[in-house]
């Protein structure tokens, strides 16, 4: 039974005045995805919420008492540190029990760093930049004020929850006195949601022109550099050359600069064989479509788009700086070291061409995914509220 059945009757802990901090309220990503679930299964416990953001998708916010945050827009960093101070206030007003922020605000008494430590991304997205553009980039205003903001975060707030290891030892590394307060929370799926599904499989694949005969590599994300596109097509074009009998196509979904990375396929002399989708509000019927999931991201805390691929029974190619690659095990896929090892890559890549390969990894990857429901880090979020609360009373008597 998926997390949409399975939502109802949650009730077990006590009502709670909830504030949830974030800067936009959708599902258009992993942060706002996470957030949403959460929010879920609060209501359906019973919980009093009080959402506080910029913005907001009206139809999420049923049974939600929202108050807006009018940030300044003059420029970006003063956007961030506008919300950060506005969001404190903001909740002072409301004799909340607890405050749960999904951004980097100071104010809260605990939050879920669902992109990680901001240094620690600096580092792993410039790993290989000239050292001039490392330098500009840390003291850029924006990348300042995000690592002064978290900093504040850090040590005001009584718990910290992340969504894998590797986040919490990238965060570690610049702050090891926060140990204590860290949790890691792994994300869930709604295996209700993203399955296997035969009929969407055909309906897709005629609108897309993929024969059915094709194995389809599947690459699913937005911000395409960080996500290791690049390396996802030169991957593509050396599994190509080493097996050149072989139907395969690239499918990629998200949004991007589309035009670079048109003439990088083009430029590999695979471009007959890629089909750029764009962006997708629902990229269920993507993931029904193909065969194998690939994503070769230089850093991911956890990406959500990993367990997705796993429930909709897709074996998986990651790399070891997306979190999600944690739950994995060789029998649902592939762990490279480096998204940059395109060698390694396709090598993981040609491993799945082979179709009873695929078949016995897809059946694995949806168990796997059975394992990891949205109810399960909902309540363990709840715990944690409930270990605040119960810190803070022991405080008070």
């Amino acid at each position: 039974m998926g997390d949409t059945e399975d939502r109802k009757n949650e009730g077990r802990h006590s009502a709670m005045k909830i504030g949830i901090v974030i800067r936009r309220f959708h599902t258009r990503g992993g942060t706002e995805r996470r957030t949403r679930e959460l929010v879920r299964w609060l209501l359906d416990a019973g919980h009093e919420l009080h959402l506080f953001a910029e913005a907001w998708d009206e139809e999420l916010t049923d049974g939600i008492s929202c108050h807006r945050i009018h940030t300044v827009k003059l420029a970006r960093w003063l956007k961030a540190l506008s919300f950060a101070v506005l969001a404190a206030r903001a909740t002072r007003k409301w004799n909340l029990d607890l405050v749960h922020s999904q951004a980097r605000t100071y104010a809260d008494d605990l939050a879920t760093l669902g992109g990680g430590c901001h240094a620690d991304y600096l580092d792993h997205f410039l790993a290989d930049a000239p050292p001039l553009r490392r330098s500009w980039e840390r003291n850029h205003a924006f990348n300042r004020v995000t690592m002064a903001l978290e900093k504040a975060q850090f040590r005001h707030c009584s718990r910290l929850i992340l969504n894998s290891g590797f986040a919490m030892r990238g965060l570690l590394r610049y702050f090891p006195d926060a140990r204590a307060k860290c949790q890691v929370i792994h994300n869930g799926v709604d295996s209700g949601f993203f399955r296997p599904d035969t009929e969407m499989r055909t309906e897709i694949r005629a609108t897309l022109a993929l024969s059915e005969s094709a194995t389809v590599f599947l690459f699913a994300g937005s911000g395409f550099a960080r996500k290791g596109l690049a390396e996802f097509l030169r991957a593509f074009a050396l599994t190509q050359q080493s097996r050149p009998g072989c139907h395969m196509l690239g499918l990629v979904v998200g949004h991007g600069n589309l035009p670079f990375y048109r003439t990088l396929a083009g430029d590999l002399d695979i471009d007959q064989h890629i089909i750029f989708g764009g962006a997708a509000a629902d990229t269920r019927p993507f993931y029904c479509a193909s065969d194998v999931f690939v994503l070769p991201t230089k850093f991911d805390p956890f990406a959500n788009t990993t367990n997705e691929a796993l429930a909709s029974g897709l074996p998986v190619i990651t790399t070891h700086t997306n979190g999600a690659s944690e739950i994995l095990t060789p029998k649902e896929g592939y762990v490279v070291e480096r998204s940059t090892d395109i060698e390694e890559l396709s090598a993981a890549m040609r491993a799945l061409l082979d179709k009873e390969r695929r078949a016995a990894m897809s059946a694995s990857a949806r168990q796997t995914a059975l394992l990891h429901p949205w109810k399960q880090t909902a309540n363990k979020t709840l715990e944690v509220y409930e270990e605040i609360l119960r810190e803070r009373q022991t405080n008070h008597d």
